[in-house]
Order: C-alpha cells, then sequence, then structure tokens
C-alpha cells in the first residue's frame, strides 16, 4: 500500500513539473499614462493558437509578435532540446487607476494553458517630467527615512537610505558614512537591486544601499549625519554624426559625481524616573520564560537551566542574567544562542543556557529571576518573573566529593587528630665564633650589594639598549594578533566581507575590553571620552575612529577595491592597536 502512495505521488510530481504554464511579464509597473509598457507571454514549448487578452483601458501600440528560441544541450550521454514561444504587445495606458488585464490563452499538443491574470498600477504623470531635466539633483539623489524620529533611551529604530536615479549609471561606492554618535548600530541586509518607482508622478529606478537599526544610548536631540555616494555617471557622447563609426567606438563618456543625503533629526527622551531596582536597561515587549532538563539527579550530574527571551526591542544587548544560585552548586557561564530579525525590530529569541552542577545530597531550590523591562508603547515599566525550580539531589554512586564533604557532614573529633608537643628535644646548643659571624653578614648584605650594583649597570646602560620600550611594544603586539587573528584568517580565503566585519569588531572588542566599556555604550563618542580620560594622544585617537569608519566603507565598496585594501588596512589596525597599548603604558 506504501509503495503505491508513494508511486502515485511522484507520478503526481513529475506531472507538476512538465506542465506547461503560460508566464506573463511586464517591464513597467507601476507605469505612467502615456507611457509605453510592454507585455510579454512566455510557453516553454512550441505553441500555437495564441488567442490575446482585451487591453481595456489601453492603447494597443503594437502585437501581438511572436518570436521563438531554441536551446540544446548534452549532459551525460543524453541530449535535451527546449524551445520558447514568447507573445508581446506594446501598449500605452489611457487612464489612471489599477488596471487589470484578463487570461490570454495558447494551446501546447492540443492542450489549452490559460495565464494568470496581471494588474497594473498606472499614475499620473507629473507635467514637468516630460522636459527632461538636466540638473544631477533632480536626477540622482539619496532620500533617508527613519521609522520613528521621537524615541526613548534604548529604543530602536530603522533607518534607510534610498538611491533614486533616471540616469545611467556604471558604478556606485559609499564614499562617507554618517557618524553615528550616540546610538548603537547594526546593518542589516539590503538587495542592490533596483526597482522601479514612481514618486509625485515621475518615475525613478531605486535601490536601498544601506540600512541599519539604531539604538538610542543617549537623551537629546542626537544628529545623524548626511552620507555620500560617489556615483559614475553614462554619458552620451555627442560624436561627430557624419562619422557612423564614431559612435559606435565610442559611445560614452564617464562623468564622477558625489552625492549626499540630508541629515536627520531624532528626539531621543529619557526614560521616566524613579527606574525600577533591577532595571538594566531592557527597552522592547518582552516575555521570559524558564525551565530545568531534570528536577531529580545525583550529586555531581549535570542540570541545564534554560531562560528564553523572546519578544522585540534591543534584545541583542541584553546580557545574561545574574541568579542567586544554591551554596552547593557549581554553576558554568551560560550558551548564549539567539535567532535575531532585523535587530530586533521584529520578533526574536535569545536563549541562556546555564550547566549547574549539585555537589551535595538534599533539597534545593533554584529562585525565579525578575526580569524589568520598559515598554516604549503602552511606556511602562513591565516587571516579569521566571519560576522558581526545586530540585532533589541523590547520593552519588561514587565517593567524588566525600574529601571535600565538610560542608554537609558532621566532623567528629579524633584524639589522634593533634599530638601533643614534645618536651625534650635532640637540639644542641653550639659556641658562637667569630668566623660564623663573618660568613653570616657576608652572607646578608651580599644580596643587597648584588640589587644595588645591578641598578647602577642598567643606569649606565640605558642610553644603548631601549630593553624596557622593547617589551613594552611586544606586549602590545602579541594583545593585536591575539584581536586579529581570525582576520588574517579571511585574507588567505579572500573572504572580503567577513574580513572587513572582523576587523571593525576586533577594534570595538579590544576597545570594549582595554576600557572596560559595556557594548551597549559603545560608539565613536566613548572612544573619545576614554581615550581623553586616559591620556592617549589625540593621532591615535582620531585614527582610531577613522579606522573604524573605512572599514565601515569598504564592506559596501566593490570586490577590486576592496582587494587593494585588505592588507593595508590589517596593517594599520595592528599599528593602532600597538599605539593605544604605547600609549597606556
Amino acid at each position: 500500500m506504501k509503495k503505491l502512495i508513494n508511486i502515485s505521488i511522484l507520478l503526481f510530481c513529475i506531472a507538476i513539473c512538465n506542465a506547461q504554464t503560460l508566464k506573463v511579464t511586464s517591464d513597467k509597473n507601476p507605469a505612467l499614462i502615456g507611457e509605453q509598457i510592454l507585455i510579454k507571454y512566455i510557453v516553454n514549448a512550441k505553441s500555437k493558437n495564441f488567442i490575446g487578452p482585451n487591453f481595456s483601458g489601453f492603447k494597443l501600440l503594437s502585437g501581438p509578435n511572436s518570436s521563438s528560441s531554441s536551446s540544446y544541450s548534452f549532459v551525460n550521454g543524453k541530449s535535451k532540446s527546449e524551445v520558447t514561444t514568447t507573445y508581446s504587445y506594446y501598449l500605452s495606458p489611457l487612464k489612471e487607476g489599477t488596471l487589470i488585464i484578463p487570461s490570454a490563452t495558447v494551446f501546447v499538443n492540443d492542450k489549452e494553458i490559460i495565464s494568470e491574470p496581471v494588474s497594473i498600477k498606472i499614475l499620473k504623470a507629473n507635467s514637468q517630467q516630460k522636459q527632461k531635466n538636466n540638473s544631477i539633483s533632480d536626477n540622482l539623489y539619496i532620500s533617508v527615512k527613519s521609522t520613528k524620529k521621537n524615541i526613548f533611551v534604548g529604543e530602536q529604530i530603522i533607518v534607510s537610505y534610498k538611491l533614486h536615479t533616471r540616469l545611467d549609471l556604471e558604478n556606485t561606492e559609499l564614499s562617507s558614512l554618517p557618524n553615528l554618535n550616540g546610538f548603537w548600530k547594526k546593518d542589516l541586509e539590503t538587495s542592490s537591486r533596483f526597482k522601479r518607482e514612481v514618486i509625485n508622478g515621475v518615475p525613478y529606478n531605486t535601490a536601498v544601499i544601506k540600512k541599519s537599526v539604531l539604538t538610542a544610548q543617549k537623551s537629546g536631540e542626537l544628529i545623524i549625519d548626511p552620507m555620500q555616494v560617489s556615483c559614475s555617471i553614462r554619458i552620451a557622447n555627442q560624436n561627430n554624426k557624419r562619422d557612423p563609426f564614431a559612435n559606435f567606438f565610442n559611445s560614452y563618456n564617464i562623468r564622477e559625481e558625489i552625492i549626499s543625503s540630508k541629515s536627520l533629526k531624532i528626539n531621543v527622551k529619557e526614560l521616566p524616573k524613579p527606574k525600577p531596582k533591577g532595571f538594566f536597561g531592557a527597552v522592547g515587549n518582552f516575555k521570559i520564560s524558564s525551565e530545568i532538563d531534570k528536577s531529580e539527579l545525583k550529586a555531581n550530574d549535570a542540570i541545564t537551566l534554560k531562560i528564553k527571551l523572546t519578544g522585540t526591542g534591543n534584545i541583542e544587548l541584553i546580557e545574561p542574567f545574574k541568579i542567586n544560585y544554591p551554596d552547593d552548586f557549581e554553576v558554568y557561564d551560560p550558551k548564549v544562542s539567539e535567532k535575531i530579525f532585523e535587530g530586533g525590530n521584529k520578533r526574536s529569541i535569545k536563549n541562556f543556557e546555564y550547566l549547574l552542577i549539585p555537589r551535595f545530597k538534599g533539597t534545593y531550590e533554584i529562585p525565579s529571576y525578575q526580569f524589568i523591562s520598559y515598554n516604549p508603547k503602552t511606556k511602562k515599566y513591565v516587571t516579569q518573573k521566571t519560576k522558581n525550580h526545586l530540585i532533589k539531589v541523590l547520593e552519588s554512586d561514587n565517593n567524588e566529593g566525600s574529601a571535600i564533604s565538610f560542608s554537609q557532614q558532621k566532623v567528629e573529633p579524633s584524639k589522634k587528630d593533634i599530638n601533643y608537643i614534645k618536651t625534650t628535644s635532640l637540639l644542641q646548643k653550639k659556641n658562637n665564633k667569630k668566623d660564623n659571624n663573618l660568613v653570616y653578614y657576608i652572607l646578608f648584605f651580599l644580596p643587597i650589594l648584588i640589587i644595588f650594583f645591578n641598578k647602577i649597570y642598567k643606569i649606565l646602560n640605558s642610553g644603548k639598549s631601549n630593553s624596557l620600550s622593547d617589551y613594552k611594544h611586544k606586549a602590545a603586539r602579541k594583545i593585536a594578533n591575539k584581536k586579529l587573528k581570525k582576520a588574517k584568517e579571511y585574507i588567505k580565503e579572500n573572504n572580503y566581507e567577513n574580513f572587513f566585519e572582523e576587523i571593525e569588531k576586533s577594534l570595538w572588542g579590544y576597545f570594549a575590553d582595554k576600557f572596560k566599556v559595556e557594548i551597549i555604550h559603545l560608539s565613536k563618542e566613548s572612544v573619545e571620552e576614554y581615550f581623553n580620560k586616559n591620556e592617549i594622544s589625540v593621532e591615535a585617537k582620531e585614527k582610531f575612529i577613522s579606522l573604524i569608519n573605512e572599514c565601515e566603507i569598504a564592506r559596501y565598496a566593490p570586490s577590486s577595491n576592496k582587494n587593494q585594501k585588505m592588507t593595508s588596512i590589517l596593517d594599520e589596525a595592528e599599528k593602532i592597536i600597538v599605539n593605544v597599548e604605547a600609549n597606556l603604558k
């Protein structure tokens, strides 16, 4: 019976795969009144008796125009041929609104195939757009958009930069990124594909070139600086029209333009006071739960406590919870796993798994944890608690830990644990002699003299050797090599994207570790603050910030440029870490 079912499913799948479809495409959607639209009906077979739809609301300029193409392939000793038939129409919309083109019909091997209906949004054209403005700013610009402009400290926004063009672009490259002082930033993936948009009756090709999640770290009016993009524009070459080959061999010139977005103001409000005790900066809409994998086990066996945090907000910045475990539990650092969507703006999950090992027999309780967050929608602090868990620990099968079980077992006194002091001794008194006194004084003062003369020797030879600075430089290089180890591996793999991301992470990680800065407070402002506080040179501070900016830009640069920059940026990153270490010491 199972075989029959499997065969039936297989035959059904084969039938679906081999079934022919009549696909329909439109080169413009949305479109403007009076524009020319190309509609194509495509079937992957030799067809006949095509019946076109009724194009109500459109003026038929041309069609149906049929064409066919064939392809042949020879794989594993088997030849295969494919035929594609295309029917095309040129239309011009006559009125504004959403116009529906009904289904078309075609016959393949005497079998009728029907296409899906197509809806096309028709907009009114701007009267000025017919006279195409030669100004660059009207035909090429960057728009910046934020999901919110009034937020609380710790609340997130998504900022998107979109490139709008009516020109023929050969290449685009980010030349300057905004300085996001006061924000924690995470870049989101974007597609570089252009799509058609009609804005105020004017058609543009648009692409989102950068999209970031920003988390406010301080209150006040924060300014997001403009972003700059370098564009290479193809401009038709106005050659001598009498020369038929001039345009063929040199059809266009390249013009370089740098365009900028506008700055953006974000008003950030302080969180309401007083802040409840136990609030550590979680802002959003969250739910917390906890569970254990077993409630009864033997001493020295492991148990896992899993705390699950779900919701939207700055979940990525929430650090492991501090829970008051029983004293007789050995606790390991938690394993953190997360699934973050759009930087936490969509429902995300973060798990903390704590490995616990009870050492002694007894009944224990893992207390509940109180999680406090601020919900910006309700404008209230929300307190949630996890469950408390009772755990029964049985006696261990082996005697591991019996030697250290004094806290749980009663210690019985033993008569033999302390011996009595002996009243007799075999030691004999010796007479003091002058030669013994001389040896004593020599041995006493000799180490002092050695240290003294060694110090003088180092002072006399300080001009010849700079051993202390060499040692410091060597130690600093070790720190740099440790931080940049992964980045060096990415160079060998030619992994451009991960290389620049790793350099940026390494610099931020070094800064956070060296100056004990929490992740939520990482920003270029905090770099300036801590570098100034520790009297690090202005040159080192500016180079550190400049290198972070360069890594951000390089991640979006063309591959050829990235390849040239990888080695030099790695050297610069190593030098700046060594420089900062030298300044600190």
